[in-house]
């Protein structure tokens, strides 16, 4: 279960870099993120944007994620075992028609 969850949301977390990739390239290009900081300094506010920082955040609260989730799908499978084992688990009979 720990490989699986590993490998499974690190490759969430790779597809929400991506996304977050294409989305920042999105805005920029049409200068969204221009006409927000030109606001702000109408109201002579100072914002400094940087791609690469807020990437690099977003990256690091993935790993953070994709640490505790894959710890708490490994908690959740050792509950179920301990649960399978006190109750009996499932069974399931196939019977053949005749």
């Amino acid at each position: 279960m720990l490989k699986l969850s590993l490998i499974f949301y690190f490759c969430f977390l790779l597809v929400v870099m991506l996304g977050l990739t294409v989305f920042w390239s999105v805005i920029n290009q049409l200068g969204v993120i221009q006409g927000i900081v030109g606001v702000l300094d109408d109201l002579q506010l100072t914002l400094i944007v940087h791609g690469g920082n807020i990437a690099r955040a977003v990256f690091l609260v993935g790993l953070l994620n994709v640490v505790l989730w894959t710890g708490i799908n490994v908690f959740l499978a050792f509950l179920y075992n301990l649960v399978a084992d006190l109750l009996g688990g499932l069974r399931i009979t196939l019977a053949e028609e005749e």
